[in-house]
Parts: C-alpha cells; sequence; structure tokens
C-alpha cells in the first residue's frame, strides 16, 4: 500500500519474551494460564536430543492449536523448513481417515496422542510404516499395542514422549526398541537437551538416586 514500507519489519523479540499463553487445567484442576517464551518453543523443536525435523519431512498436525502439541507439529516443521500438513477435525477422528491421509500424504513425521496411537495400530498399523518417527504420549501407555507397532517398524522409530503444558509439550523422551517386547511398562526416559529433571517427595524435596517420588 502507498506509504507504507515494503521492507520487512526489524526482528524485536528476545528468547525470554512471551510467544503464547495456553490455558490448562494443570495437575490441580484449577485453570490456569500457562506463559510460554520463544525460546520454550525453540528448546522444544531444536536440537532437542530427540528428533531432527529436516526440510525433507512431512509434519501431520494432529493437534488443534490450542493444545500445546500442537507447538511441536507448527514449529517443529516450519522453523525445519519441512511440509507442514493439516487435515481436518472430522479426519482425526476417523481412523480408516486418518490412515489415509498418512499414506496419501506420504507423512514422515508425526505426533499424537496415545489413545490415537492405538487406534491405528489397531484399525491400520501398516499405515505407520511410511513413517521415520513416531512419537506418542499424553496418557498411560498400553504395552501391547506398542510391541506390536515395534513388530511393525522394527527399533528406533518410536519416541514415548511425556511432559505436561508447563514444560511445553515435552519434557523427557524414551526411544522404543525391542526390549519393549519384555517390558511390563514403557519408561517416560531421559529429558530433552537443555532440560533437567527431579525426582521429589510429596513436600518437593529431592529424592536419592533409586528412590521412587511423586
Amino acid at each position: 500500500l502507498k506509504g507504507y514500507p515494503r521492507e520487512n519489519p526489524h526482528p524485536v523479540n528476545e528468547a525470554r519474551d512471551l510467544c503464547y499463553i495456553l490455558y490448562t487445567s494443570g495437575s490441580t484442576g484449577q485453570p490456569k494460564g500457562v506463559m510460554t517464551t520463544h525460546q520454550n518453543v525453540v528448546r522444544t523443536v531444536i536440537n532437542n536430543g530427540y528428533l531432527e525435523v529436516t526440510p525433507e519431512d512431512r509434519v501431520l498436525q494432529l493437534s488443534n492449536y490450542a493444545f500445546d502439541g500442537s507447538t511441536f507439529d507448527i514449529y517443529g516443521a516450519l522453523l525445519s523448513g519441512a511440509t507442514l500438513v493439516l487435515i481436518s477435525r472430522d479426519t482425526v477422528s476417523d481412523g480408516l481417515g486418518l490412515s489415509r491421509v498418512l499414506k496419501e500424504e506420504r507423512i514422515t513425521v508425526s505426533f499424537m496422542t496415545t489413545a490415537l496411537f492405538n487406534t491405528l495400530v489397531d484399525v491400520d498399523g501398516q499405515a505407520l510404516i511410511g513413517l521415520r518417527k513416531v512419537l506418542f504420549g499424553g496418557e498411560a501407555v498400553s504395552v501391547p499395542h506398542v510391541r506390536k507397532a515395534v513388530r511393525l517398524l522394527g527399533a528406533d522409530r518410536i519416541l514415548h514422549v511425556y511432559g505436561p503444558t508447563e514444560t511445553t509439550v515435552f519434557a523427557t523422551f524414551h526411544p522404543v526398541d525391542r526390549r519393549a517386547e519384555g517390558q511390563r511398562t514403557i519408561p517416560i526416559g531421559k529429558p530433552l537437551s537443555n532440560t533437567t529433571c527431579y525426582v521429589l517427595d510429596r513436600q518437593g524435596r529431592p529424592q536419592p538416586i533409586g528412590v521412587p517420588g511423586e
């Protein structure tokens, strides 16, 4: 438009500046707004220690933008130069429809809830074969579904991820391999890069190594 500059504005944001606020019930059940900074987002998707998305990847956005999982989908793809594939809400809830999208859109990376992961394994596990990385989490793990997926995909293609909204999508990750055949549960794993996890007691005090905490 006439009178307006044609150049892009200079970036003024710094790492600790607010990127967005996401409302969640949190661990107490009381709604609250979680303030996510630019460095929170970058730490989740860049040099994170669990997955490097590349320009050749095709990332499927399964999470609504009001859910923190979308941070991985959107920024993980766009900050890496990858293709972000969007689908309708109806397709997300349709196991066969979602299976078809995974194949037709040649999806290579996808993060999904544990329930959705289980549904795909039951409905059409073959749909996951084209993905180089499948991330799942957010709910209790079904070991039988994980074992079935490992048999289909092989080792080192499935990641169990864990973390509340307050930690910006993921705090820990566990690469699932063939050891899942003998495991009674799937661990939440170790912290992402630039992340520290503490095991505490009910009073918030650090526990000794090997002692269960809260």
